[in-house]
């Protein structure tokens, strides 16, 4: 059965909590209804339902008023979405077991995308995984470490990722879940893999120490891990999946010589007439094709031979280790200028 969590994760992963406690988040949805533009406003009473508030036609100043009305209109709703919502006018939290989630999605779209989900959940997921295996494997292939493929999955799914050889992290990103929840993690992961799976038993959801869990085995001794502080999703499940499908391919590949590694890294950037030193990494080559791309990803990816999640995952790593986004103009203004010094131009005769 399809839980609240499951579907606000496949629907809108970025629409925030203002209120419900997280066991409530694993509740069952049976039904999706919305809001009408003319009164009554709230739909009939129907069990197990999630209710998406078109907040476009009809806003509610705070948690309390749609408390309030729901129950004066005896409705029951399993989760509230307020749709249609900007980040900085959302309703402040409140202190309520009902799940109420706030989105900038608008109601018809998130009506429409779960009624879909709910219709054939198998389906939603297939389609899912078979997207996150070849950004997976189109990362690895881009850059052959665990990291890297880890890295993207936990920016595209707002989780915490952790990979564990051998009883050692040889990748942590907490991404969405958090600084503060990585170090919890690290701090427990030795009891973790103290029960981890020894290639004969796969663990799903689970929660341990505060942090809820999912783990895939790679190999005996090696897994993935997600982890958060809020109940983990059904697509959380196939992204720890596809993941540890490129880990093992990682894990099984013999270790390239330097050479050959020097050999696929990616070319910088090279407009006509000038010639450019080598990159010193695919992080180097990725801020200036991107700057000379105008900010455009796309361009960029196709430039160095890479898909474009991957050039995202890489632009998300200069964001976060070196304060730097070529998106912004002035950041493009410095790495240009950084990188001239390393060129040699031809200049047309005069």
């Amino acid at each position: 059965m399809t839980s609240v969590v499951d579907l606000w994760r496949a629907i809108d992963p970025d629409a925030r909590r203002v209120s419900g406690s997280s066991r409530a988040l694993l509740r069952p949805v049976r039904a999706v209804q919305r809001t009408r533009t003319a009164p009554p406003h709230l739909p009939e009473p129907s069990d197990g339902a999630l209710l998406v508030v078109d907040m476009a036609s009809l806003w509610v100043a705070s948690v309390p008023e749609l408390l309030a009305w729901l129950r004066e209109a005896r409705l029951s709703p399993v989760a509230v979405v307020l749709a249609g919502v900007e980040r900085r006018a959302a309703p402040e939290a409140a202190d309520d077991p009902l799940p109420i989630l706030v989105s900038g999605r608008p109601a018809t779209g998130l009506t429409a995308d779960a009624g879909a989900y709910l219709a054939d959940e198998p389906a939603a997921l297939e389609r899912r995984l078979a997207e996150l295996r070849l950004a997976c494997a189109e990362a690895a292939l881009s850059e052959p470490e665990l990291a890297t493929p880890a890295g993207l999955v936990a920016a595209a799914i707002g989780r915490g990722v952790a990979i564990s050889i051998d009883g050692e992290l040889r990748a942590l990103h907490p991404r969405g879940a958090g600084r503060a929840l990585a170090a919890r993690f690290a701090a427990v992961h030795a009891r973790l893999l103290g029960t981890a799976g020894d290639g004969r038993r796969e663990v799903s959801r689970q929660e341990r120490e505060g942090l809820f869990l999912v783990e895939r085995s790679i190999r005996p001794g090696a897994a993935v891990w997600l982890f958060d502080d809020l109940p983990l999703a059904a697509v959380d499940e196939v992204a720890a999946d596809a993941l540890s499908v490129t880990a093992r391919a990682l894990l099984r590949r013999p270790p390239a010589p330097a050479e050959a590694v020097a050999a696929r890294a990616p070319a910088a950037v090279r407009p006509a007439g000038v010639v450019e030193a080598p990159v010193r990494d695919a992080l180097d080559a990725t801020l200036l094709a991107v700057a000379r791309s105008n900010g455009r990803v796309a361009p960029a990816a196709r430039l160095l031979g890479v898909h474009r999640n991957t050039v995202l995952y890489r632009l998300r790593r200069a964001l976060d280790e070196r304060g730097l986004d070529p998106r912004r103009p002035q950041d493009a203004l410095r790495i240009l200028a950084a990188a001239e010094p390393e060129m040699g131009t031809e200049r047309p005769p005069h």
